[in-house]
């Protein structure tokens, strides 16, 4: 797509929406303050960021980075279809990782066009 163009929301199922958004990613902060090697990706919206969680999407964040290294010029747009939930970040059902108890709204992506 390149270059940013709006367009409106597109209902594609009961929660699902098709959206054209900035991907942004952002270093990881863990709960102690600690700036980490980890970068992860959000859907930036008008009135905030949101956190894209992998291990409910049905698009892999390498397939994610893909897409967005392929976009050129500083704002990187994507039009994807994606589910807006709440609930917690990091609980992916993984008992060794460690839970930063980040809780609040996410997107889950399901495709990217």
């Amino acid at each position: 797509m390149g270059k940013y163009q709006k367009r409106a929301d597109q209902k594609s199922g009961e929660n699902r929406v098709v959206i054209t958004a900035e991907i942004v990613e952002k270093t990881f902060v863990n709960k102690a303050g600690k700036v980490t090697d980890k970068k992860e990706f959000y859907i930036r919206r008008s009135i905030q960021d949101y956190f894209i969680k992998f291990c409910e999407s049905e698009v892999s964040s390498e397939d994610l980075r893909t897409a967005w290294e392929k976009e050129m010029g500083f704002i990187k747009t994507l039009r994807m279809e994606v589910e807006f939930r709440k609930g917690n970040w990091d609980d992916c059902g993984e008992e060794e990782v460690e839970l930063q108890s980040r809780v609040g709204e996410y997107a889950v992506l399901y495709k990217i066009f």
